[in-house]
Protein backbone atom coordinates (compact mmCIF):
# COMPACT_ATOMS: atom_id res chain seq x y z
CA UNK A 1 0.00 0.00 0.00
CA UNK A 2 1.22 3.86 -0.75
CA UNK A 3 0.95 6.15 2.49
CA UNK A 4 -2.10 8.63 2.21
CA UNK A 5 -2.28 11.78 2.64
CA UNK A 6 -4.97 12.44 5.97
CA UNK A 7 -5.89 15.82 6.61
CA UNK A 8 -4.74 15.51 10.39
CA UNK A 9 -1.18 16.40 8.96
CA UNK A 10 0.23 12.47 8.53
CA UNK A 11 1.50 10.98 5.11
CA UNK A 12 -0.07 7.65 7.01
CA UNK A 13 1.43 3.92 5.70
CA UNK A 14 -1.73 1.46 6.04
CA UNK A 15 -2.45 -2.20 5.07
CA UNK A 16 -5.98 -3.86 4.74
CA UNK A 17 -6.02 -7.83 4.99
CA UNK A 18 -9.25 -9.73 4.56
CA UNK A 19 -12.88 -9.20 4.85
CA UNK A 20 -15.23 -9.30 7.20
CA UNK A 21 -15.84 -6.94 10.56
CA UNK A 22 -13.32 -4.40 10.44
CA UNK A 23 -10.53 -4.29 12.83
CA UNK A 24 -7.86 -1.79 13.59
CA UNK A 25 -4.90 -3.01 14.94
CA UNK A 26 -2.50 0.07 16.81
CA UNK A 27 1.09 -1.32 18.03
CA UNK A 28 2.74 -0.10 20.86
CA UNK A 29 4.88 2.58 21.33
CA UNK A 30 7.16 2.83 18.20
CA UNK A 31 6.00 0.07 17.04
CA UNK A 32 5.28 -0.19 13.17
CA UNK A 33 2.74 -2.18 11.42
CA UNK A 34 4.79 -5.10 10.90
CA UNK A 35 5.26 -6.23 14.17
CA UNK A 36 1.24 -7.64 13.41
CA UNK A 37 2.50 -9.61 10.45
CA UNK A 38 4.13 -12.69 11.54
CA UNK A 39 1.44 -14.19 14.11
CA UNK A 40 -1.93 -11.33 14.20
CA UNK A 41 -2.53 -10.91 10.07
CA UNK A 42 -2.39 -14.62 9.04
CA UNK A 43 -4.57 -15.86 11.68
CA UNK A 44 -7.57 -12.89 12.33
CA UNK A 45 -7.81 -11.73 8.49
CA UNK A 46 -8.98 -15.05 7.42
CA UNK A 47 -12.62 -13.71 9.48
CA UNK A 48 -11.94 -10.19 9.99
CA UNK A 49 -11.38 -6.94 7.65
CA UNK A 50 -8.05 -6.23 9.73
CA UNK A 51 -6.44 -2.64 9.40
CA UNK A 52 -2.87 -1.97 10.39
CA UNK A 53 -0.91 1.13 10.32
CA UNK A 54 2.17 2.58 10.94
CA UNK A 55 1.11 6.04 13.62
CA UNK A 56 3.12 8.67 13.23
CA UNK A 57 6.51 8.49 14.14
CA UNK A 58 7.16 5.07 13.64
CA UNK A 59 7.63 3.42 10.54
CA UNK A 60 6.82 4.88 6.99
CA UNK A 61 4.40 7.14 8.58
CA UNK A 62 5.48 10.93 8.25
CA UNK A 63 4.00 14.10 9.70
CA UNK A 64 3.68 17.56 9.25
CA UNK A 65 3.71 18.26 13.07
CA UNK A 66 7.28 18.16 15.38
CA UNK A 67 4.74 17.86 18.60
CA UNK A 68 3.11 14.60 18.78
CA UNK A 69 0.00 13.82 21.00
CA UNK A 70 -2.22 10.68 21.67
CA UNK A 71 -4.94 12.71 20.59
CA UNK A 72 -3.62 13.41 17.38
CA UNK A 73 -2.67 9.75 17.03
CA UNK A 74 -6.52 8.78 17.82
CA UNK A 75 -7.45 11.45 14.95
CA UNK A 76 -5.30 9.73 12.35
CA UNK A 77 -7.05 6.59 12.87
CA UNK A 78 -10.69 8.17 12.58
CA UNK A 79 -9.28 9.89 9.36
CA UNK A 80 -7.81 6.76 8.30
CA UNK A 81 -11.26 5.10 8.49
CA UNK A 82 -13.16 8.12 6.67
CA UNK A 83 -10.08 7.65 4.17
CA UNK A 84 -12.04 3.67 3.98
CA UNK A 85 -15.18 4.67 4.09
CA UNK A 86 -15.80 2.57 7.40
CA UNK A 87 -17.90 4.24 9.65
CA UNK A 88 -17.05 2.51 12.81
CA UNK A 89 -14.89 0.01 13.54
CA UNK A 90 -13.62 -2.51 16.36
CA UNK A 91 -10.46 -1.33 18.37
CA UNK A 92 -7.25 -3.13 19.18
CA UNK A 93 -4.36 -0.99 21.32
CA UNK A 94 -1.75 -2.21 22.81
CA UNK A 95 0.68 -0.89 25.32
CA UNK A 96 0.25 3.21 23.68
CA UNK A 97 -1.77 1.60 21.11
CA UNK A 98 -4.29 1.36 23.70
CA UNK A 99 -4.52 4.44 25.00
CA UNK A 100 -4.96 5.97 21.52
CA UNK A 101 -7.39 3.87 21.05
CA UNK A 102 -9.25 5.09 24.48
CA UNK A 103 -8.96 8.29 22.91
CA UNK A 104 -11.08 7.65 20.09
CA UNK A 105 -14.02 6.00 22.12
CA UNK A 106 -13.94 9.19 24.25
CA UNK A 107 -13.86 12.11 21.55
CA UNK A 108 -15.55 9.85 18.83
CA UNK A 109 -17.65 7.11 20.43
CA UNK A 110 -19.99 6.21 17.49
CA UNK A 111 -16.72 5.48 15.25
CA UNK A 112 -15.42 2.13 17.88
CA UNK A 113 -17.86 -0.94 17.87
CA UNK A 114 -15.96 -2.21 20.62
CA UNK A 115 -12.38 -1.68 22.52
CA UNK A 116 -9.47 -3.72 23.65
CA UNK A 117 -7.13 -2.67 25.98
CA UNK A 118 -4.60 -4.60 25.77
CA UNK A 119 -1.63 -4.01 28.09
CA UNK A 120 -2.52 -0.87 28.32
CA UNK A 121 -3.73 1.95 30.70
CA UNK A 122 -5.49 5.25 31.11
CA UNK A 123 -2.57 7.64 32.33
CA UNK A 124 0.08 8.45 34.50
CA UNK A 125 -2.51 8.89 37.46
CA UNK A 126 -2.93 4.95 37.40
CA UNK A 127 0.27 4.09 37.48
CA UNK A 128 2.79 3.34 40.50
CA UNK A 129 5.54 4.74 42.32
CA UNK A 130 7.36 7.43 40.96
CA UNK A 131 5.68 6.91 37.32
CA UNK A 132 2.84 8.14 38.69
CA UNK A 133 3.96 11.85 37.64
CA UNK A 134 3.59 12.98 34.37
CA UNK A 135 6.65 14.08 31.79
CA UNK A 136 9.74 12.15 30.32
CA UNK A 137 10.10 9.20 33.02
CA UNK A 138 13.14 9.30 35.25
CA UNK A 139 14.16 5.52 34.71
CA UNK A 140 13.84 6.05 30.53
CA UNK A 141 16.23 8.53 30.79
CA UNK A 142 18.94 7.19 33.02
CA UNK A 143 18.54 3.55 30.45
CA UNK A 144 19.27 5.76 26.92
CA UNK A 145 22.02 7.33 28.29
CA UNK A 146 23.67 4.46 29.88
CA UNK A 147 23.02 1.71 27.51
CA UNK A 148 22.63 3.86 23.68
CA UNK A 149 19.30 3.61 21.95
CA UNK A 150 19.71 0.38 20.44
CA UNK A 151 20.89 -1.83 23.60
CA UNK A 152 18.63 -0.29 25.62
CA UNK A 153 15.53 -1.37 23.69
CA UNK A 154 17.57 -5.01 22.89
CA UNK A 155 17.81 -5.05 26.75
CA UNK A 156 13.97 -4.18 27.13
CA UNK A 157 12.87 -7.06 24.69
CA UNK A 158 15.41 -9.44 25.01
CA UNK A 159 16.85 -9.47 28.57
CA UNK A 160 13.95 -8.67 30.82
CA UNK A 161 10.57 -9.91 31.39
CA UNK A 162 9.40 -6.71 30.10
CA UNK A 163 7.73 -8.33 26.78
CA UNK A 164 8.52 -12.09 27.59
CA UNK A 165 8.55 -14.01 30.38
CA UNK A 166 11.80 -15.91 31.79
CA UNK A 167 10.64 -19.12 31.19
CA UNK A 168 9.83 -17.80 27.20
CA UNK A 169 13.19 -16.57 26.31
CA UNK A 170 15.07 -19.19 28.00
CA UNK A 171 13.14 -22.00 26.16
CA UNK A 172 12.80 -19.71 22.73
CA UNK A 173 15.86 -17.22 22.43
CA UNK A 174 15.56 -17.35 19.16
CA UNK A 175 11.77 -16.42 18.64
CA UNK A 176 12.88 -13.29 21.19
CA UNK A 177 15.70 -12.09 18.71
CA UNK A 178 13.81 -12.50 15.65
CA UNK A 179 11.00 -10.55 17.15
CA UNK A 180 13.23 -7.36 18.13
CA UNK A 181 15.01 -7.53 14.52
CA UNK A 182 11.43 -7.27 13.37
CA UNK A 183 10.58 -4.40 15.41
CA UNK A 184 13.92 -2.80 15.08
CA UNK A 185 14.18 -2.57 11.56
CA UNK A 186 10.81 -0.35 11.15
CA UNK A 187 11.12 1.06 14.40
CA UNK A 188 10.90 4.56 15.45
CA UNK A 189 14.50 6.41 15.53
CA UNK A 190 15.76 8.17 18.64
CA UNK A 191 14.32 11.56 18.13
CA UNK A 192 10.78 10.45 16.83
CA UNK A 193 10.94 8.03 19.82
CA UNK A 194 11.78 10.24 22.95
CA UNK A 195 8.51 12.65 21.03
CA UNK A 196 6.08 9.43 21.32
CA UNK A 197 7.24 8.75 25.37
CA UNK A 198 6.45 12.58 25.84
CA UNK A 199 3.06 11.86 24.02
CA UNK A 200 2.68 8.76 25.97
CA UNK A 201 3.07 10.44 29.72
CA UNK A 202 2.00 13.79 29.02
CA UNK A 203 -1.45 12.00 28.18
CA UNK A 204 -3.85 11.50 30.71
CA UNK A 205 -7.62 9.92 30.96
CA UNK A 206 -8.16 8.12 34.13
CA UNK A 207 -10.51 10.87 35.34
CA UNK A 208 -12.55 9.97 32.14
CA UNK A 209 -12.85 6.38 32.44
CA UNK A 210 -17.05 6.81 33.28
CA UNK A 211 -17.49 8.53 29.70
CA UNK A 212 -16.46 5.09 27.96
CA UNK A 213 -19.75 3.48 26.68
CA UNK A 214 -18.47 1.01 24.16
CA UNK A 215 -18.39 -2.48 24.94
CA UNK A 216 -14.01 -2.54 26.48
CA UNK A 217 -12.03 -5.70 27.08
CA UNK A 218 -9.37 -5.49 29.33
CA UNK A 219 -6.41 -8.03 27.91
CA UNK A 220 -3.43 -8.58 30.39
CA UNK A 221 -0.92 -11.12 31.02
CA UNK A 222 -0.21 -12.14 34.35
CA UNK A 223 2.99 -11.90 34.81
CA UNK A 224 2.65 -7.80 33.36
CA UNK A 225 3.78 -6.39 36.94
CA UNK A 226 7.51 -5.41 35.59
CA UNK A 227 8.39 -1.48 36.02
CA UNK A 228 5.12 0.22 34.53
CA UNK A 229 3.06 -2.40 36.20
CA UNK A 230 0.33 -3.40 33.74
CA UNK A 231 -1.69 -5.28 36.09
CA UNK A 232 -2.70 -2.74 38.46
CA UNK A 233 -3.98 -0.09 35.41
CA UNK A 234 -5.71 -2.80 34.00
CA UNK A 235 -7.84 -3.27 37.36
CA UNK A 236 -8.34 0.86 37.12
CA UNK A 237 -9.69 0.06 33.76
CA UNK A 238 -11.69 -3.16 34.63
CA UNK A 239 -13.46 -0.73 37.90
CA UNK A 240 -13.80 2.39 36.39
CA UNK A 241 -15.33 1.48 32.65
CA UNK A 242 -19.00 0.49 32.69
CA UNK A 243 -18.99 -2.89 32.28
CA UNK A 244 -15.68 -3.57 31.17
CA UNK A 245 -14.24 -7.51 30.75
CA UNK A 246 -11.23 -8.60 32.12
CA UNK A 247 -9.01 -11.13 31.02
CA UNK A 248 -6.03 -12.61 32.47
CA UNK A 249 -3.80 -14.51 30.00
CA UNK A 250 -2.10 -16.92 32.09
CA UNK A 251 1.99 -16.99 32.09
CA UNK A 252 2.02 -14.00 30.01
CA UNK A 253 3.78 -11.02 30.12
CA UNK A 254 3.70 -7.28 27.53
CA UNK A 255 4.31 -9.39 24.97
CA UNK A 256 1.49 -12.19 24.36
CA UNK A 257 0.51 -11.58 20.74
CA UNK A 258 3.67 -13.04 20.21
CA UNK A 259 4.57 -15.49 22.97
CA UNK A 260 0.84 -16.90 23.11
CA UNK A 261 -0.41 -15.66 19.38
CA UNK A 262 -2.80 -18.83 19.37
CA UNK A 263 -4.57 -18.09 22.12
CA UNK A 264 -4.21 -14.56 21.90
CA UNK A 265 -6.10 -14.42 18.48
CA UNK A 266 -9.04 -16.61 19.87
CA UNK A 267 -9.36 -14.40 22.94
CA UNK A 268 -9.98 -11.31 19.54
CA UNK A 269 -11.59 -12.91 17.44
CA UNK A 270 -14.43 -14.58 20.19
CA UNK A 271 -14.49 -10.80 21.39
CA UNK A 272 -15.89 -9.07 17.89
CA UNK A 273 -17.44 -11.90 16.90
CA UNK A 274 -19.55 -11.57 20.46
CA UNK A 275 -19.73 -7.88 19.77
CA UNK A 276 -20.15 -7.51 16.22
CA UNK A 277 -24.13 -7.37 15.59
CA UNK A 278 -25.36 -5.68 18.40
CA UNK A 279 -23.12 -2.45 17.91
CA UNK A 280 -23.40 -2.62 14.35
CA UNK A 281 -27.57 -2.32 14.80
CA UNK A 282 -27.06 0.38 16.95
CA UNK A 283 -24.26 2.31 14.99
CA UNK A 284 -26.89 2.29 12.37
CA UNK A 285 -30.21 3.17 14.48
CA UNK A 286 -28.16 6.30 15.49
CA UNK A 287 -26.22 7.40 12.04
Amino acid sequence: MPNISLPTGVDLYYENHGSGEPLVLIPSTAFSAEVWKPYQVPGLSKTLNLIIHDPRGSGRSRASQQVYTINQMANDVVALLDYLEIGAAHVLGHSMGGRIGLEMALNFPGRVKSLIMAASGSGQAARPGPDCIPGLPHWLVIRLVEKGFEKALREEFCDTNAFFTDAFRKQHPDKVEQFFQLAWVTHSKLSEYIHLIIARHNWEATHRLGDVRCPTLVLIGDNDSARSNHLAQAETLKNRIANAELHVLKGQSHGFFWQAPEETNQVILDWVKRHAAVKQRHFLSVS
